[in-house]
């Protein structure tokens, strides 16, 4: 008895020059993103390394220093709480609880305003936020940020008051026309019911390197489907 067989081959179809050169730009293309991602990403890393770096900095007495070598240093400053420039920020989540930001300015020795991020407030229904600052001179432990901007905001009827959605500089500029510092700060001590849980910032590294492998992945997934369609098993 004989038994036929058969013996099965792959030979290339080969595709169109306009789907090689579709296949090889968008390879290419997607090659040049991932890249991109990835060297936005370890710039990021960088940048996180360097902001540690400054925390772990002895704290010193500000003599108003401002630029971004200084941001997320410590320093101890001193004034007077000046409460008629104090606003609060919205809708700001601590522990799943809804609440507010207290910002104040303090008042220096050189007459400027340095405005202060106090903490976090909880928010009580039906109530106003109340969270009057101390009198009399203060010595704080602060972080600078640089100066907050503009947010987009579905809408600014809340800002006529006190409660603000977002801290837009300009606009408290406007509003408070005093000599004020460049900077944001963030109060690091204290002895109220403020919390001051401070997070790191977020820099988004880990954003960078997923959206590099997404476009890493695109790549192979071309050149993967380009062998797959123009190759066809046929017995011989």
């Amino acid at each position: 008895m004989s038994h036929s067989r058969h013996r099965f081959t792959w030979p290339l179809r080969r595709p169109s020059w306009i789907v090689l050169l579709a296949t090889a730009l968008f390879v290419a293309l997607t090659v040049r993103l991932g890249y991109w991602q990835l060297g936005r990403g370890q710039h990021k890393a960088a940048q996180a390394a360097q902001l540690a770096e400054r925390e772990r900095l002895a704290v010193q007495d500000w003599r108003g220093e401002l630029g971004e070598p200084y941001w997320q240093r410590r320093f101890r400053v001193q004034g007077v709480w000046q409460p008629q420039g104090q606003i609060y920020l919205d809708n700001r989540v601590y522990q799943r609880q809804a609440g507010f930001h207290v910002l104040t300015p303090l008042q220096l020795a050189d007459g400027r305003w340095l405005l202060v991020n106090r903490g976090w407030l909880p928010k009580r229904p039906g109530q106003l936020p109340q969270a009057a600052p101390p009198t009399g001179p203060v010595q704080l432990l602060v972080r600078l940020q640089a100066p907050q901007q503009h947010y987009v905001e579905l809408s600014r009827q809340a800002d006529a008051g006190p409660v603000w959605q977002n801290l837009d500089w300009a606009r408290y500029q406007r509003q408070f026309p005093l000599a004020q510092v460049a900077a944001l700060a963030l109060q690091l001590d204290g002895q109220d019911a403020l919390k001051r849980d401070w997070p790191a910032p977020d820099l988004g590294v880990e954003k960078h390197y997923s959206y590099a492998g997404q476009w890493f992945l695109f790549a192979a997934l071309a050149v993967a489907l380009l062998i797959i369609l123009h190759w066809k098993r046929r017995p011989t």
